[in-house]
């Protein structure tokens, strides 16, 4: 039996509106009190931001916490941190003066909430504070935890970023380029991001050492994923699930493929893991 369940937002649990499926919720529900399994988020998005998902689904997954892309984790029960990283001052401007020679947008995560320069990034999260010049409100506003960036905009220019942090950054790292689907029903938004990062601040060692505080193997682990940024963290479990929109690459790690983030994938996988043989034994 799986003691440990890890579930991404964006294109996972979350649909294209950022909702969480009253079937979603529901099963999640149902297995943490029936078999007694641990549910943590993993999401690039800042903690502020996902309040509202802990509220939709409630204490089954309220326990721990991994965001910023794996830069924090935080114990909910004790308010506490096992884990907190982030950027220096001067790296964080670094960031931004890079960023801004490429034409890409940023979106910085704070303790003082999530502030973006991109327009179309404000537009579609309401918990976003849309800034004209990110490097004067950094050093205006004395931010001192900062743990990520998402740098959204043209690939070729993500790529070049990307190929930037590589050769000039020491101590930073990015993750792959994904793909972002925001769909309103009165708006539909796509754009190519990736996360600037911490070194080692990712998903997959976020889990390691959550799995190593609780003394939870690899084995007894499942993880639920989409974008190519979650194919480290696949190497941390015992179980892999791809959605069915997934990044193809993503699909050729998973042991599982289930439905995609708009048709309840992730319960469906949730009741094939853990309900399949009840199921085949009532039949």
């Amino acid at each position: 039996m799986y003691k440990m369940v890890v579930l991404d937002l964006d294109g996972t649990l979350l649909n294209d509106k950022k909702q969480v499926s009253k079937r979603n919720v529901e099963i999640i529900n149902k297995i943490q009190k029936e078999k007694g399994v641990l549910f943590v988020i993993a999401t690039g998005q800042n903690i502020k931001n996902i309040s509202y998902i802990i509220e939709t689904i409630g204490k089954a997954i309220n326990q721990y916490i991994i965001a910023s892309n794996g830069a924090i984790i935080k114990d909910n029960v004790k308010n506490d941190y096992l884990l907190k990283r982030h950027f220096n001052q001067e790296e964080a401007i670094r960031v931004i003066d890079n960023y801004k020679k490429l034409h890409l947008r940023g979106i910085l995560h704070t303790d003082k909430g999530t502030v973006t320069d991109g327009n179309r990034e404000a537009e579609t999260n309401k918990n976003t504070k849309l800034v004209q010049d990110m490097k004067k409100f950094y050093i205006e506003n004395s931010i001192s935890d900062t743990p990520m960036f998402t740098l959204c905009g043209e690939e070729l220019n993500l790529r070049k970023m990307k190929q930037e942090i590589e050769v000039n950054f020491k101590d930073i790292e990015s993750t792959d380029i994904c793909h972002f689907v925001v769909d309103t029903g009165k708006e539909h938004y796509e754009t190519d991001y990736l996360d600037v990062i911490k070194k080692n601040a990712t998903k997959a060692n976020a889990i390691k050492i959550l799995a190593d505080y609780l003394q939870i193997h690899k084995e007894d682990i499942v993880i639920m994923g989409d974008g190519a940024n979650d194919i480290s963290m696949f190497e941390m479990s015992g179980y892999k699930v791809a959605m069915g929109n997934a990044d193809e690459n993503l699909k050729k790690k998973a042991d599982f493929i289930t439905d995609n983030n708009n048709e309840d994938g992730v319960a469906k996988a949730l009741e094939e893991i853990f309900y399949k043989e009840e199921k085949a034994c009532v039949q």
